[in-house]
């Protein structure tokens, strides 16, 4: 085991007595990755009781604004659940370090598996049929997800409107690691703003909706959708952004051949959101060039934190050969939105 393993057990082992009394114990524990802070999956055992359940841990250096970024999500997911989304009931939640260096958010655990994309998946466990099923089940559940009435988080969060988002990024890529990427990205965001949509609806976005982040179950009927995870960037926002974000992520056009997007038929993916919505997605093709600035904006951050050291991330570098996809998609899609 190793040390950050060792001190994970040793905090939920605390943790644990003071739940269940001093023969509580903690088993399986096991590192299920991510890119922002520590995720471990592990059982807690007290007498008759086994419950499988996740601890988030804030990303270690981030201070109050990752602990905060965690802590929030608590009263999210008490609203999502109660609304009928599929999300883990949260089990304890604490800013308190003493335990585990961090603040910490302690759920259950989904069943299903993720369907990882690109190079990084391996095998694929669904058939190609069962891989646009399960995109589609997934746009429908998002749908529901928009459903969710903001006053039951009320001062949860403030507004993000289209131009704010725009000027929120418009910062990030002046950390670019490329200088003609900044160039390319102010470009770009100059255009974005002098066509944005006068109409767009507000509600809840998930903020990184893609299949990394939900966790699906495979059987006879087919696909279906058993959660939705990683809700740190969750915010108030326009949802045609969130729908557009996840057929950026699944758009081949999109990306480099390397990363192996695309095989998803993404207009029955939009029209399967519709249904569920009830209603059509206006200006979706300026939404999804929104949503290519986004990611050229994360990842031209991204691969300069790693080729400085600050953070070594070898998937980040890789996605440095879809920079000129994403600029190129934009212009592409604010052509058709004209």
């Amino acid at each position: 085991m190793g040390e950050a393993a060792g001190k994970v057990v040793d905090g939920l082992r605390q943790w644990a007595q003071r739940r269940g009394g001093a023969l509580a114990q903690v088993e399986d524990l096991r590192d299920l990755g991510g890119h922002s802070g520590e995720t471990w999956g592990f059982a807690y055992c007290a007498g008759a009781v086994r419950a499988e359940l996740v601890i988030r841990l804030a990303a270690a250096g981030g201070g109050e604004r990752a602990n905060g970024e965690l802590i929030r999500q608590a009263p999210l997911l008490d609203a999502l659940l109660k609304s009928g989304t599929k999300v883990a009931p949260v089990r304890d939640v604490s800013d308190d370090p003493a335990l585990f260096g961090a603040a910490y958010l302690i759920v259950d655990r989904l069943p299903g598996r993720p369907l990882i994309m690109g190079p990084d998946a391996g095998p694929s466990w669904m058939s190609p049929t069962d891989r646009q099923k399960a995109h589609e089940a997934a746009a429908g559940e998002l749908a529901v997800i928009h459903r969710l009435d903001l006053s039951s988080l009320a001062d949860w969060d403030r507004l993000r409107s289209p131009a704010d988002e725009i000027a929120l990024w418009t910062r990030a890529f002046e950390r670019a690691a490329d200088p003609d990427w900044t160039r390319a990205g102010n470009k770009l965001g100059s255009a974005l703003l002098e066509s944005v949509p006068e109409r767009w609806t507000p509600g809840l976005c998930h903020g990184d909706f893609q299949t990394n982040n939900l966790l699906f179950s495979l059987d006879a009927d087919g696909p279906a959708v058993g959660g939705v995870v990683d809700w740190e960037i969750a915010h108030f926002g326009a949802i045609e952004h969130d729908l557009a974000w996840f057929l950026m992520m699944n758009d081949d056009q999109a990306w480099a051949p390397v990363e192996m997007r695309g095989n998803v038929d993404l207009e029955a993916v939009t029209n399967c959101y519709e249904s569920v919505a009830g209603r059509a997605m206006g200006d979706l093709s300026w939404f999804r060039a929104l949503a290519c600035y986004r990611i050229a904006a994360i990842a031209g951050y991204k691969i300069r934190l790693h080729r400085t050291g600050r953070k070594i991330d070898e998937a980040w570098e890789r996605a440095s050969s879809s920079m000129p996809f994403f600029f190129a998609r934009a212009d592409a899609l604010l052509g058709s939105a004209a």
